[in-house]
């Protein structure tokens, strides 16, 4: 492949750092905290947009940055989408004032503004590559970062088990590091099932297990279409170890996404020859947990999906509560919401009083649709609502019209780790997770690409 420009490899090594969400740079480096978790990502992607417009101003034009075929998702009104929904975050900060805010001014518009500011950072994660992956040899070059990526996170969180059962002394040092945001950093180790286990939950470094659940299960199909299967299948191992029953059912409804598209597009069902490695995954795990633990393991993920209807276990109460505040705070403000980022602060003041020791120190709302609704109020949960419908019908008739079983496959895959994705954030609503974006971008360059009708 030829030489990349300078932004392309800083996009390059901004993808191979997307599961480092648990690294705060300026806290490692200085051991201060400013609130704002300086992932790694973040002082990439910066670095690639900005090196970017650097040779649009001098040189007229981005090398290698394809203007006429990028072009085609502006003119497919993606462009128009996007302006709409930062007007409504915009409108919701009419919320402020609507709903009767606990909090005084001076701390409720700093919190908004700088959830603005993270909307936009997010925004550039999306658009870089729905901008600038085309063609085949990029595609492969995405694709070889994303399973770089994706191997080390493995290594990681296998090494990461060890450690916590057999304590290894360079593994403090290195989880310092990779545990340096404590916006993200969360408290589940080791599996609760009515009582903690000595099974530990895989988590790598994005510091909470459902975390790396998600981005597995976003990069998993993008994976096996580039035939990574051994890689794949090592993910499904360590995503069967996260024992988060979220990610378990955002895989399930991947699986079935990617299962119809296929079908759709008479791809022969690239989800076929995968179930043999998901089975084998699974069976592999559960002899190593069975040499760990002992026969009970095999009763295990049945007790752990029974928890999921136990009406006094907190994992569930939390997201109870959460979701109890946020629709109480919507019926406050159901046009416009109660402002971008304001759900904590109304929080304490509607939750019922046995809630209010359900969250840790910032309250969240645990959903990302409610958290929409709660937060920019109808009019955001409606062009939530639109913008997915529109992105999955457009890809439902490029599926039968693509001019290259390669770009339907393609966006095949792409669409199903998004679709997992959305499913899982029924169940979290930390938004700021970089990959959540940047798979989000490539379900859209693969459309464009799938409705291009240039082979």
């Amino acid at each position: 492949m030829k030489r990349l420009p300078p932004a392309d490899c800083c996009f390059g090594l901004a993808l191979l750092s997307l599961p480092l969400v648990g690294v705060d740079l300026y806290r490692a480096v200085t051991g201060s905290d400013l609130g704002a978790g300086l992932q790694p990502a973040y002082v990439l992607i910066a670095g690639a947009w900005l090196w970017r417009l650097f040779d649009l101003t001098v040189h007229g034009r981005a090398r290698g940055w394809l203007p006429g075929r990028g072009q085609t998702m502006w003119r497919s009104a993606w462009f128009g989408w996007i302006l709409a929904w930062a007007g409504i975050l915009l409108i919701s900060g009419a919320g402020l004032w609507l709903a009767p805010s606990p909090v005084l001014p001076h701390e409720a518009w700093p919190r908004f503004a700088k959830q603005l500011v993270q909307v936009g950072i997010m925004g550039a994660f999306l658009l870089y590559p729905a901008l600038w992956v085309r063609g085949p040899r990029r595609w492969r070059w995405v694709l070889v970062c994303l399973s770089w990526a994706t191997a080390l996170q493995l290594g990681y969180a296998v090494l990461q088990g060890v450690h916590m059962r057999t304590p290894l002394p360079v593994m403090d040092l290195i989880e310092r590091i990779a545990t340096s945001n404590p916006a993200i950093l969360s408290g589940s180790t080791w599996l609760y099932l009515g009582g903690f286990t000595e099974l530990p939950r895989l988590r790598g470094s994005m510091c909470e297990p459902l975390y790396l659940g998600n981005y597995l299960v976003g990069v998993l199909p993008l994976l096996l279409f580039a035939g990574q299967r051994r890689l794949a299948a090592a993910g499904v191992l360590v995503l069967w170890l996260t024992w988060s029953r979220g990610a378990w059912f955002a895989a399930a409804v991947a699986l079935v996404v990617w299962w119809c598209l296929s079908r759709r597009a008479g791809l022969g069902l690239p989800v076929r020859r995968a179930i043999p490695f998901l089975i084998g995954a699974v069976a592999c795990s559960l002899v190593v947990i069975l040499m760990v633990s002992g026969p009970r393991v095999f009763a295990w993920p049945y007790q752990r999906l029974l928890q999921t209807f136990d009406q006094s276990d907190w994992s569930n109460l939390t997201r109870y509560f959460s979701y109890q505040a946020a629709w109480r705070a919507w019926l406050q403000s159901p046009i416009v919401g109660v402002g971008w980022g304001q759900y904590p602060y109304h929080f304490y003041a509607l939750v019922d009083l046995r809630g209010l020791q359900s969250q840790f120190a910032w309250p969240v709302v645990n959903s990302l649709p409610l958290r929409v609704l709660c937060e920019t109020g109808l009019l955001g949960f409606s062009l939530l609502l639109s913008a997915f419908w529109t992105l999955w019908r457009r890809t439902w008739r490029a599926m039968a019209a693509a001019a290259t079983p390669r770009r339907r496959g393609r966006l095949a895959a792409a669409a199903a780790g998004c679709c997992g994705l959305g499913a899982h954030l029924l169940v979290f609503s930390q938004y700021n997770l970089p990959h959540l974006w940047v798979l989000l971008g490539l379900w859209l360059a693969a459309l464009v690409e799938a409705e291009s009708r240039t082979a």
